[in-house]
């Protein structure tokens, strides 16, 4: 049930009061409850069927009395200063800083778990020119996917000196699956060069970037 993707998030979650945003099955919820690392959480998510497999595990684990799950978009599902801590998982970064941006001032006053699926670049430059620090971050992997996790809180932090840092942090070189990352992206880049150089209407400015970027990430090879 836990993944050593949901194992990682699990790890960098703090706090007594806790909402699980997305939650699907409500398993984070129903591990942090049972092992003592959460008095209170709040499961949400968007789609009724995720709502109703999660009641119906919550119910079966008798944990209603610790977890509650609410039907709602976003940060919707709670009140100001009703938790201290928010996790954001398993969903697009574009579609994680929509979520922030809807409800920014609750997201300021919680300490951020992030886990994007996707556009880690993009959520990385979100949440820097939005006043967010990144202060810890981490890897999981499971077989050939690799996740990113971030530990976020509301306070300026100062732009990456370079822009390929948005997509691979000088502060991960040292983790042990750092060169999971680093392929990771590397795949990505010659991928997504290689369909715009193959494309009959080639979009010069995109492959432009992609190449920068795929010149810049070999200087970080490791």
């Amino acid at each position: 049930m836990i993944t050593p993707r949901l194992k990682c998030i699990i790890d960098h979650t703090k706090g007594n009061r806790i909402a699980d945003i997305g939650t699907d099955h409500a398993y984070i919820p129903i591990y942090l409850v049972k092992n003592d690392l959460a008095e209170y959480v709040i499961a949400g998510d968007v789609r009724q069927g995720p709502v109703d497999i999660a009641k119906a595990n919550v119910e079966k684990h008798k944990l209603s009395d610790k977890i509650e799950v609410r039907l709602g978009s976003g940060l919707s599902v709670i009140e100001k200063g009703e938790v201290d801590t928010v996790i954001i998982a398993g969903m697009g970064g574009q579609l994680i800083s929509e979520i922030l941006s809807a409800d920014i001032e609750k997201a300021r006053k919680c300490n951020l778990v992030l886990q994007p699926m996707n556009a880690q670049y993009e959520l990385r430059k979100y949440l820097i020119s939005n006043g967010f620090s990144i202060t810890d971050e981490d890897i999981a992997i499971e077989g050939f996917k690799v996740y990113n996790i971030m530990n976020v809180i509301n306070k300026p932090q100062k732009e990456f000196d370079n822009d390929i840092e948005y997509h691979l942090p000088k502060y991960l070189v040292n983790h042990k699956y750092y060169k999971n990352l680093y392929d990771k992206k590397h795949r990505e880049f010659v991928k997504v060069i290689t369909g715009l150089e193959n494309s009959k209407d080639v979009d010069e400015d995109k492959l432009n970037k992609y190449k920068y970027w795929l010149k810049e990430l070999n200087k970080y090879e490791s």
